[in-house]
């Protein structure tokens, strides 16, 4: 999904579970540090791609260890929430973006 802004995450490799897939891949991702007591399951969103279908948890995390960088030559922008739907998304990102807005 060249291209698109989307949540931070990834694959669950086998036998890893939804949080210590998110943990690992904010630090692969991002170079950040969480805790599993600091994510807190939010909403999901399911998807039916040409090649797949999608379901993907959503947690919050509103604490973290280290400073936000790119590690992955992605862009990155601090928006305030209702700044979100200007930015370009894959279709499963895009509902959870109004739950997140109202959420903020």
């Amino acid at each position: 999904m060249a291209g698109l802004w989307e949540f931070p995450g990834g694959k669950i490799e086998p036998g890893e579970r939804p949080e210590l897939t998110l943990i690992r891949e904010l630090d692969e991702e991002l170079g950040i540090a969480v805790k599993e007591d600091c994510l807190a399951p939010f909403a999901f969103a399911s998807h039916g791609y040409e090649s797949f279908h999608l379901l993907m948890p959503l947690f919050l995390c509103r604490r973290w260890g280290g400073i936000v960088s790119p590690r992955e030559g992605q862009k990155l922008a601090w928006i305030r929430p209702n700044d979100m739907g200007a930015y370009p998304m894959p279709p499963a990102d895009v509902p959870l973006v109004a739950q997140l807005r109202d959420l903020l």
